[in-house]
């Protein structure tokens, strides 16, 4: 019994860690400090989907961990390549699907949430790379909500593809300025061939008001992170 207790411990005490875990980064307090009946809803069904996603994704790789070091440290050195070998292709190859799935459920998130200005985009940057097609299809809409943050977002993931999307929203004069101005600021983060070669013509080209106040107010949101 003794013997049993002592091999199970390790996994039962990571398991609960790892649920431990994200039950705290999932919970909706995190997300709603001023919460509304259906944004409530909204972020709660999201999050749960978010922690069912990340809790057994990340119950595998805590598990498995342990298993290798424990082979590891009884010298079953094939074993322990072979494990680590196995953990290291889950995390690449269905750590894409998780962070996919997820995505949409971080972008409910980042809709419905209530939280100060600082943190808004905090979803965005918690779901990554994969949560961008979604991100750019939105900022499309000239109504989004947080659609600041959202193009703010993109910029800190690092979302090229965004780059048509964000060139029409720069290059549209019925656009509110302060948005073309993020506009300008996220395609000069990106520093593309293509990036720099459209910020050169519009800055060359930018003889009315309108898209000299947009640049110079692209520049002071550069200067001023």
């Amino acid at each position: 019994m003794a013997t049993t207790i002592k091999k199970i411990l390790p996994y039962f005490l990571t398991s609960i860690f790892a649920v431990g875990l994200w039950w705290i980064l999932t919970w909706t307090d995190n997300y709603a400090w001023n919460p509304v009946g259906k944004e409530l809803l909204m972020l709660e069904i999201a999050l749960i989907s978010i922690f069912y996603y990340k809790t057994l994704f990340w119950l595998v790789i805590a598990n498995v961990t342990v298993f290798t070091v424990r082979q590891l440290l009884r010298k079953h050195y094939k074993t322990t390549a072979i494990s680590a070998l196995l953990t290291i292709s889950f995390y690449f190859f269905v750590g894409q699907v998780v962070d996919k799935k997820c995505a949409f459920h971080y972008y409910s998130v980042f809709h419905n949430q209530s939280v100060s200005e600082e943190y808004i985009d905090r979803p965005i940057l918690e779901a990554g790379y994969q949560i961008g097609p979604i991100v750019t299809e939105n900022i499309a809409d000239k109504e989004m909500k947080y659609r600041r943050y959202a193009i703010g977002g993109l910029e800190k993931i690092g979302y090229k593809p965004a780059t048509p999307t964000l060139i029409k929203i720069l290059l549209d004069k019925s656009e509110i300025d302060v948005f073309r101005a993020d506009a300008y600021e996220a395609l000069t983060a990106f520093d593309t061939d293509e990036t720099r070669k459209i910020l050169t013509e519009f800055k060359n080209q930018a003889t009315d008001s309108l898209d000299k106040k947009v640049v110079g107010l692209g520049e002071y949101f550069i200067d001023n992170k």
